[in-house]
């Protein structure tokens, strides 16, 4: 039996809400995101610990995390591709290193620098035709902040550094997700990506 978990079209038609750890988040009415398709991406859990799904990239992230009582009640699956995360409950799914985009095999995410860009794989494969962003801010906030949750042990590069690497990744999941016939929806007020449109979470849900 193979080690790594296919993902079937479970939300096929849907919208899937994926939240990401944007400062932004803070202003949003996460109240609204009741009974949709949620992905929370690392620690975005505990800003919406009813998400369907949590992902995550990172082993350090994890290890930080998996014993926290949060995470301990989060009644979401919790999906990765770091095979070096320890834990019974992970669905494990195969990389793309460097990713080319958007991984086809639904068992497989194409995800490098950042991990919106393999939750973002993973409700496409999940079969959805939107994806809404909250938290994708990519920059800080004007107070300087990096992060509407604590941030991580591991900090980011000076500057924007850290979020310009990343958004050369998302630039090649832009013609794969219209190829799939996949709107993208950025409900980031300030957000730096400027491929798909900004609307507020209120006119989306």
């Amino acid at each position: 039996m193979s080690q790594f978990c296919t993902v079937k079209p479970e939300w096929v038609g849907a919208t899937a809400y994926v939240i990401a750890g944007g400062p932004s988040v803070r202003q949003q009415r996460l109240g609204m995101l009741a009974g949709r398709r949620v992905i929370v991406v690392n620690s975005s859990y505990e800003a919406f610990p009813d998400a369907d799904i949590c992902f995550f990239t990172d082993n350090r992230w994890w290890v930080d995390h998996w014993k926290r009582p949060a995470m301990l009640a989060f009644k979401g699956r919790v999906f990765t591709v770091c095979q070096a995360a320890a834990g019974e409950r992970l669905h494990r799914m195969k990389c793309i290193y460097p990713p080319p985009g958007l991984a086809d095999a639904p068992d497989t995410l194409a995800t490098q620098r950042t991990s919106l860009q393999g939750a973002m794989n993973l409700a496409v494969h999940l079969g959805v035709r939107r994806i809404v962003l909250l938290g994708a801010d990519m920059g800080r906030a004007p107070d300087g902040t990096s992060h509407h949750h604590a941030p991580h042990k591991y900090p980011n590069r000076p500057g924007n550094e850290s979020w310009d690497l990343q958004m050369a990744q998302f630039r090649t999941i832009v013609e794969p997700l219209k190829a799939r016939g996949v709107d993208v929806v950025n409900t980031s007020p300030d957000s730096r990506l400027p491929w798909w449109p900004k609307k507020l979470l209120s006119e989306v849900v």
